[in-house]
């Protein structure tokens, strides 16, 4: 995949945080900031989650009757999410082999990770990391938001398989275990965006699952909106980043378990966890 794409999907992405309806059918925000392959990806059918009945809707906007919503996915928007397929050239691509250092002091950066939209400035001292420890402290790392706003994905390993996310649309982010039944998998970006019920994004919100932060702020407001929508490589199953939880697929209702994290600037970061790894933004860090 070209990573020339990003932009042009950035832009769209710009245009769904701005609130603007009908530029991505049934995903963009339905509320200023909320308090809060190769082959399709089939649901298996399982009973409805207990949800109120409005905000399940097919693309067109014909609400979805109770009795044929099968999958956890038609209860969000838009209802159609678990026949989408995935979207192979997006241009999202994310990082599968993460390369860390001490600082981006002594390598070459390029500059779409140290300026532009909604980006921040790269690593400085009041650059915004996500920060997350090994259970004895001994290791720290730290993830700038001015790449994973880029990649939205950071598939790494620290006291087992860790994943990393950030969704820029929703201003939310999520660490989690990188396990599917308990086996180490790598995720990927779908491609596809959809939004939970209100209900069930506050509810990821009250129960830590989930956390608001921009590139240029660390403690944004989560937004129901178009969420990132996340496939793992040994089910194909579809994840809501929001919600931490399969939506479609063989492992629809699994809940990943969360890793604790923080957002703080790196210059407070680094001074609190001297010994900090940072995460190097492509090419030294591989992507998908």
């Amino acid at each position: 995949m070209d990573d020339s794409r990003a932009p042009t999907r950035r832009r769209l992405l710009a245009v769904l945080a701005a609130g603007v309806t009908g530029a991505f059918a049934g995903c963009a925000t339905d509320a200023p900031r909320a308090a809060d392959g190769e082959t399709a990806v089939t649901a298996t059918p399982r009973p409805s989650p207990t949800a109120p009945d409005r905000g399940a809707f097919a693309v067109d906007g014909t609400p979805v009757p109770v009795e044929e919503r099968d999958s956890l996915g038609e209860w969000g928007l838009p209802s159609t999410i678990c026949r989408a397929e995935i979207v192979e050239d997006t241009g999202i691509r994310a990082i599968v082999e993460p390369v860390f250092g001490d600082s981006w002091e002594e390598i070459a950066v390029e500059e779409r990770y140290r300026m532009g939209f909604e980006v921040g400035d790269g690593l400085t001292d009041d650059s915004y990391v996500i920060g997350v420890t090994s259970a004895d402290g001994d290791q720290a790392r730290a993830y700038p938001l001015s790449v994973v706003w880029w990649h939205e994905i950071v598939n790494d390993s620290l006291d087992g398989p860790l994943l990393v996310t950030f969704c820029p649309i929703c201003q939310s982010g999520m660490v989690a275990e990188r396990l599917v039944d308990g086996e180490p998998t790598v995720f990927g970006v779908t491609g596809q965006l959809w939004q939970p019920p209100r209900i069930y994004t506050e509810t990821a919100k009250t129960d830590g699952r989930v956390f608001g932060a921009s590139a240029t702020d660390g403690e944004a407001e989560v937004r129901n909106s178009g969420n990132l929508v996340l496939y793992d490589g040994r089910t194909r199953s579809y994840w809501s980043q929001l919600l931490a939880r399969a939506i479609c697929g063989e492992r629809e209702g699994d809940r990943l378990t969360i890793r604790p994290s923080t957002v703080v600037r790196w210059g407070e970061w680094r001074a609190d966890h001297p010994e900090t790894d940072v995460l190097l933004p492509p090419p030294h860090s591989t992507v998908m």
